[in-house]
């Protein structure tokens, strides 16, 4: 068996190239280090290194175990973060990876308030769609994972945080702002700003066109409804944008008018099943679904 120092040992090894410099980031002697990495191959019965000229140089299978170690080393830095949390109840590490729709939006709004109570906490924060993030929580580098589009893999847990909607948006003088409701086919006769067919929402939008036996059309793509918002913003069409991007928006510069047919959309949590999930991130997902359904959907007075 190697244990994790040993494992320690040889990662350290393999990425600084010298014993002499392993030596000083892990605080001990070259002697030591040497030494350990013949105890090691000893231990296993191959060689871990190439010596040439007072060089090492890692084998395959060096590189191959050290690969394999940064999984444990991973898990190792959870359980810290666990303990820690344990130890200081509001003290810890969050780690999100969110769709930019949710990243730009609401995700920072409410965690302004999710921290009030919890200064101490340490965030990171990344933005990817849904293969980033399932990426992401499969290796450990994420707790948490919010999407409208929920993946469809074994490895990983989905729980519904909150319910939203589809919405049509335009700049205040548009002609579609004198309706109280928007048909989403009506969105074929002006500057229609929309999604690639390939995309979750376009995917959407695009069944209420074939359902009619219409095809969508559209002047502008995009890819996240951040850049749609933006472009209806300053006045160069309409889009329909996800409700929880409108939340806490100002208004003053667009019109939000609800869509017909109404087009409904789940925010989802997303969490490892290959990796415990932590309070913090449990804590969240708590918080998060309770600020939805107390806000709503965005104010269209």
């Amino acid at each position: 068996m190697i244990s994790a120092r040993q494992l320690e040992v040889l990662s350290t090894v393999i990425e600084v190239g010298t014993t002499a410099r392993a030596a000083q980031l892990l605080n001990v002697s070259q002697p030591a280090i040497s030494n350990m990495i013949r105890h090691t191959e000893d231990a296993i019965g191959f060689a871990l290194f190439k010596r040439e000229h007072g060089r090492l140089t890692p084998t395959k299978e060096a590189l191959h175990i050290a690969q394999e170690a940064q999984h444990l080393f991973m898990q190792q830095k959870r359980i810290d973060n666990i303990i820690g949390e344990l130890k200081g109840g509001t003290m810890g590490r969050l780690s999100i990876v969110a769709t930019p729709s949710i990243g730009h939006s609401i995700l920072p709004r409410v965690l302004g308030l999710f921290m009030k109570t919890r200064p101490k906490l340490q965030l990171s924060i990344e933005l990817g769609g849904v293969d980033e993030i399932t990426r992401r929580l499969g290796s450990g580098r994420a707790d948490l994972g919010l999407s409208i589009t929920p993946p469809r893999l074994p490895a990983v847990y989905v729980r519904q945080i909150g319910d939203g909607q589809l919405m049509c948006i335009c700049p205040p003088d548009h002609e579609l702002a004198l309706l109280d409701r928007i048909s989403v086919t009506d969105l074929n006769h002006v500057n229609h700003i929309s999604y690639a067919a390939l995309t979750p929402l376009g995917q959407v939008i695009d069944n209420v066109f074939s359902d009619r036996g219409l095809e969508r059309r559209f002047f502008c793509e995009v890819r996240h409804t951040a850049t749609a918002l933006e472009m209806v913003r300053s006045g160069l069409g309409v889009a329909l944008v996800d409700s929880f991007a409108l939340i806490g928006q100002q208004t003053t510069s667009i019109a939000i008018r609800p869509t017909k047919p109404v087009l409904p959309i789940t925010m989802h949590g997303i969490t490892s099943k290959l990796f415990p999930t932590s309070n913090l991130a449990m804590q969240f997902q708590d918080y998060l679904s309770a600020f939805l359904k107390n806000e709503g959907a965005p104010d269209l007075t």
